[in-house]
């Protein structure tokens, strides 16, 4: 089982930058977006309303992994990790680090 937390999204930022260390981050970083893909697509579905207003979030911190993985793709890893650290400030924000 995958979860996101903070002192992972550290760890990857770090390997990001290491060019010694990137090659398994692609994996992680895809794994990272299926999570917040499938919590935003829940909330989006789900009966509660307390739910709908964590989506817009969940979404925002979709698209900025979709980004990091762009950038990883195109070898460009210092992007990749400023936009995973984007994500992270993001997840603080939302409260995203201490829900899921």
């Amino acid at each position: 089982m995958f979860v996101i937390t903070r002192e992972g999204v550290d760890s990857l930022i770090k390997r990001l930058l290491n060019p010694a260390e990137v090659s398994g981050c692609r994996g992680e970083l895809e794994k990272m977006l299926e999570i917040k893909d499938v919590l935003a697509w829940r909330a989006d579905a789900g009966p509660c309303t307390a739910a709908r207003c964590l989506s817009p979030g969940l979404f925002g911190e979709a698209q900025l992994l979709r980004g990091a993985l762009d950038a990883f793709d195109r070898g460009d890893y210092q992007q990749a990790a400023a936009l995973v650290r984007e994500f992270s400030h993001e997840a603080e924000r939302n409260g995203s680090f201490r829900i899921w």
